[in-house]
């Protein structure tokens, strides 16, 4: 299987999977931040999905597993996989900040931030600080989850607001 790579920008090929293989062990191309698209791959997908390629530290890469759909043409083929739009470097960033594998953490970052809101936000700053724990929890267990930061803000705007909140009750009871 020959695979086409882009790159800090570039792109680059076709490679046969074997060298593919040889990049990444030595660290010239990371598996997740380089997209690449072989015959048969309906668009750009990362490094790390193409069926075969070795990820850094695993000693025996998987069986190259070539798909048995038909699949239309690649676009535009005569002029190969320059044709079609590769995302840049910045939405794999944004991607990455973002911290969609998990949920908690960016549900206690967004509570924490509306717990701020005057009377309704004394009912999320407790969910907020719970959220933000289990987040942590789960970000511990599962390092490429990310979310620490969200999580952080999360139990810190919430325990914040839960004491804003509650010396605010305190003061118009008084």
């Amino acid at each position: 299987m020959l695979i086409h790579v882009s790159h800090d920008g570039r792109q680059q090929g076709p490679f046969p999977l074997s060298e593919v293989n040889a990049m990444l062990a030595d660290g010239r191309l990371a598996p997740f931040s380089t997209m690449a698209w072989h015959e048969g791959c309906p668009d750009w997908i990362p490094l790390a999905q193409v069926p075969g390629v070795a990820m850094p530290g695993d000693p025996t890469p998987p069986a190259a597993a070539v798909p048995s759909v038909a699949v239309p043409p690649f676009p535009a083929a005569s002029q190969g996989p320059s044709s079609v739009a590769v995302p840049s470097r910045e939405a794999a960033v944004v991607s990455t900040v973002i911290p969609y594998k998990n949920p908690m953490a960016l549900t206690a970052y967004y509570l924490g931030i509306f717990s701020w809101i005057p009377f309704l936000g004394g009912i999320l700053a407790l969910p907020a600080v719970v959220l933000g724990v289990l987040g942590l929890r789960h970000r511990s267990k599962n390092p490429q989850a990310k979310g620490a930061i969200h999580a952080w803000i999360g139990i810190s705007l919430g325990t914040l607001s839960v004491v804003g909140h509650g010396v605010g009750v305190a003061a118009m009871l008084l």
